[in-house]
């Protein structure tokens, strides 16, 4: 990655003195931002262009550069490429667009360029893109005229263009600057992951924004943000039927399964979040320590603002702690009327002398029951406006200090927003609920959860291989084989038997004790009970032979011609509750387990949680408890919660095998009964799909 960012010479392919030519603009950029390496403006049509001239092929080139940059008709770009490799140059940048996001034309074109950047060894960012910019060293890429940002510390990795430029106007106007920028495009060749990587490792990077509209490698992206010591940011737009069609002819991106997304980015700390605008809330905190805790002190000089205020920790989770005694009695008798109530917030708006704030914030500093500050700054009239602008001054040295997070909402005129910006260099908020939200961004940080632990689950693997190797077409197991899988796992399974005759029914079910349920089991009967393949509580002998030939009906109506049905045998279990544990395979993030509610309410209630396997069975326990089911069989109102340890470890055991065994494409494990009040779990039903 490091030529990409830190080129000692670049040339930019594409460059002519016509005024509508965009190549110029890269040039443009580059000499407004300072870049101090080596251009090479090259063009066939020559002359000059801010004084440069322009060589008229990369044979001319006095030297073999660092870095080139491509914006040329995208029919011509597998030559230049070519030539780069011919060259020496190892690392190029293409900004054309035209390929694989318009079609197979275009992918061809892909697909060429592939071939020679294999050929050559050549790194490409791009194509469909406008490069990259690192503001250390005055590289600035794109092609579209561009005011340099300011230097900061966040870097940005973005699909796309557009927003990626809209994005470093934002992180600008608000006093955060940028880094370093990289613009995907098409990812032919450089991917998210690692430049994610570079940037995570990279000195000057303090947090990382990605935006993406499509996921090389899921199940890399959360490695490698599981070792993450920086904040980052995930906004990925492209989840569903509304946004696919654009970002499919955009830069050829498929959508993801939100669910997952956000399963996978709970793991590994990366906080995803839904627009540019909350990126911004949250990288306002970024120079400031973490905030580790939910107690919150508010000063506020007004009473609305701090009731607003009030109203956001609640709905982010935030506690606000009482003041200290002596802190609660100095600001009474700071106040002139003496009628201030020191509740927290702490409504300030009756204290007009400043140094009071100071004081207060330094106690706060120092108190380590208060785990993050905001300052509600304003009204600032004239008279006070150079004594109020001391004090806040004080405030955040006393918070740097003190290593005390210090949110600041300006409710006063925007220019004191601008003063604390520009003068101060301090990023700001302009309405408490942002502050708020902001602090809890940097709490999620510091919560991010620990790698799992290893898991060794106990299971007949002997017995799983044979099953699994069993001959037959690819698909779903037959329900007994499925039920011996799911047994073999060490998952227990109600106890069933085959029958393939009324007498053998009868036989199983006075074996199993009556009542019994029957199951028509066959190779292509996937869904049972729409087939009428399910039949519950048979408690005779009259009712289980009615019942087989009931069953054989149904198999003559649903079960194709000369394909081999049975029917199973199981005791009707009653009690305990109805959940499901399940697991796929998810194509960004490979294989992914989901509890919840089972049985007929897995599909109306729709409460599920969902996790990237493999998993340990603490985070299972995690999981099972972000659903309502989950609480419901932990124990409430007095009643006695069920087996929660037995449950988190079979479905510990359910993701180690899903990465065990990729050829296993789906489990559906529904019903699992499970009893308050007792140990143990039930397995009434498997579904197990081959692929």
């Amino acid at each position: 990655m490091e030529k990409f960012f830190y080129p000692q010479s670049v040339a930019v392919v594409g460059v002519s003195e016509n005024p509508a030519n965009l190549a110029k603009g890269i040039v443009g950029n580059l000499l407004a931002a300072g870049y101090r390496g080596k251009i090479y403006p090259v063009g066939p049509r020559g002359g000059a262009i801010h004084g440069i001239p322009i060589l008229t092929h990369l044979h001319q080139l006095p030297e073999t550069v660092d870095l080139a940059v491509i914006l040329t008709p995208a029919r011509f770009v597998p030559q230049v490429v070519a030539d780069c490799g011919q060259m020496g140059i190892s690392h190029v940048v293409v900004e054309s667009g035209g390929f694989a996001e318009l079609g197979e034309q275009g992918r061809a074109l892909e697909d060429e360029i592939r071939e020679l950047i294999r050929r050559f060894g050549i790194r490409l960012v791009g194509p469909n893109g406008i490069g990259t910019l690192n503001m250390e060293v005055g590289l600035s890429l794109p092609f579209s005229q561009l005011t340099p940002p300011r230097l900061g510390r966040i870097s940005v990795i973005s699909q796309s263009g557009g927003v990626g430029l809209h994005m470093l106007a934002w992180l600008d106007r608000e006093g955060l600057g940028v880094n370093k920028f990289l613009s995907l495009g098409n990812k032919l060749d450089v991917t998210e992951n690692e430049v994610l990587e570079y940037f995570l490792a990279d000195p000057g990077t303090d947090a990382v924004y990605l935006y993406l509209e499509g996921l090389t490698d899921g199940r890399r992206l959360l490695e490698v943000a599981r070792g993450a010591r920086k904040p980052i940011y995930l906004q990925l737009a492209n989840v569903g039927e509304e946004t696919q069609a654009i970002a499919l002819s955009h830069t050829a991106s498929l959508a993801s399964d939100e669910r997952v997304v956000e399963a996978a980015c709970r793991q590994a700390g990366i906080l995803r979040l839904k627009s540019q605008a909350e990126v911004v809330v949250a990288a306002k905190m970024v120079s400031q320590p973490p905030v580790r805790g939910d107690r919150v002190v508010v000063l506020s000089r007004s009473g609305g603002e701090a009731v607003i205020a009030a109203f956001a920790c609640r709905q982010w989770g935030f506690r606000l702690p009482p003041l200290r005694p002596h802190l609660a009695d100095f600001i009474h008798e700071s106040s002139r009327s003496k009628i201030i109530k020191t509740t927290n917030p702490v409504d300030l708006g009756d204290i007009f002398d400043f140094s009071v704030y100071s004081q207060v914030m330094r106690e706060l500093c120092q108190d380590p029951d208060v785990d993050a500050v905001l300052l509600n700054y304003g009204p600032v009239y004239d008279p006070e406006r150079e004594d109020a602008r001391r004090m806040v001054r004080t405030m955040i040295q006393e918070a740097r200090a003190a290593g005390k997070p210090l949110a600041i909402t300006v409710c006063a005129t925007l220019e004191e927003e601008d003063y604390l910006r520009e003068e101060l260099r301090f990023p700001v908020y302009h309405f408490p609920g942002e502050a708020i939200r902001g602090l809890a961004y940097s709490r999620y940080f510091t919560r991010r959860p620990a790698p799992p632990q290893e898991f060794i689950p106990r299971c007949q693997w002997e017995r799983v291989v044979a099953v699994l190797g069993e001959p037959g077409p690819e698909g779903f197991l037959p329900l007994p084989a499925a039920l011996e899988l799911i047994s073999s796992l060490g998952i227990p399974v109600a106890g069933w038997q085959v029958a393939t005759t009324g007498y053998e029914a009868l036989v199983a079910a006075g074996d199993l004790g009556y009542p019994v349920c029957m199951k028509l089991a066959a190779p292509s009967l996937v869904h049972k009970t729409e087939a009428g393949g399910v039949l519950l509580n048979l408690a005779t002998q009259e009712e289980v032979t009615r019942g087989f030939q009931r069953l054989a009906e149904a198999a003559g109506q649903h079960v194709p011609p000369g394909e081999a049905w049975q029917v199973l045998v199981m005791p009707q279990v009653e009690g305990g509750e109805e959940v499901i544990l399940g697991a796929r395979r998810d194509p960004n993030f490979g294989p992914v387990v989901v509890f919840g509610a089972g049985g007929i309410w897995t599909e109306v209630l729709e409460d599920l949680a969902l996790r990237v396997a493999p998993i340990d069975p603490a985070e299972a326990r995690t999981m099972i408890l972000e659903t309502r089911m989950g609480r419901i069989i932990s124990g409430i109102r007095g009643r006695p919660p069920a087996d929660l340890d037995f449950l988190s470890r079979a479905l510990a055991t359910l993701s180690c095998f899903m990465v065990q065994f990729p050829q296993v494409q789906e489990v559906d494990l529904n019903p699992v009964r499970v009893f308050p009040g007792a140990k143990g779990i039930l397995t009434l039903d498997a579904r197990v799909r081959l692929g």
